[in-house]
């Protein structure tokens, strides 16, 4: 099985932190680009070799996120546009107890990866969670995966082993 690694971000150290990459913008989305959204986090997912073992449980996972997180007026999801098209997508969890508040992580596009896109909604993400008073940021990924080395190091984000799986379906 592969290892997920929880990396975590100290909110009062992320004052200063900019997501500025023109000419594409950076936004919270709105309530009706749920199903946009949804496929552009899948397609992203879909494209990354790390994930390819779990896209049944990917496709499950992030469909229900999408719906709940939607079915607020102001869903709790950034984006990043490039003319009208939504390039990439971040489902975030805004609760102070959440285990993940980085739902999906900043999912690109594989056209636009490699332009700092990715560098975007990470910061667009955290500062959309530490200003909802949270005073740790977590985001869970896979080890090995993409994420893991290249985008959530950034803005200081320490990182510590862990056998959470965010993909499991919740207690009750």
């Amino acid at each position: 099985m592969k290892r997920w690694v929880c990396f975590s971000w100290d909110a009062k150290n992320l004052g200063g932190i900019s997501w500025s990459v023109p000419p594409l913008s950076i936004r919270v989305a709105t309530k009706d680009e749920d199903e946009v959204v949804q496929r552009t986090i899948l397609t992203a997912f879909g494209l990354d070799p790390s994930w390819s073992d779990l896209q049944r449980r990917l496709e499950d996972f992030i469909g229900g996120s999408v719906k709940e997180s939607f079915k607020q007026s102001d869903p709790p999801c950034i984006v990043a546009v490039h003319g009208n098209r939504i390039i990439g997508a971040s489902l975030l969890d805004p609760s102070r107890d959440a285990t993940n508040h980085l739902v999906s992580g900043p999912m690109i596009l594989h056209e636009y990866r490699n332009r700092g896109v990715g560098t975007a909604l990470l910061a667009a993400s955290l500062a959309f969670i530490r200003d909802r008073d949270v005073p740790v940021v977590r985001g869970v990924t896979r080890g090995e995966s993409t994420t893991a080395r290249f985008v959530y190091p950034k803005f200081s984000g320490v990182a510590s082993a862990g056998d959470f799986d965010p993909l499991a379906p919740a207690k009750e």
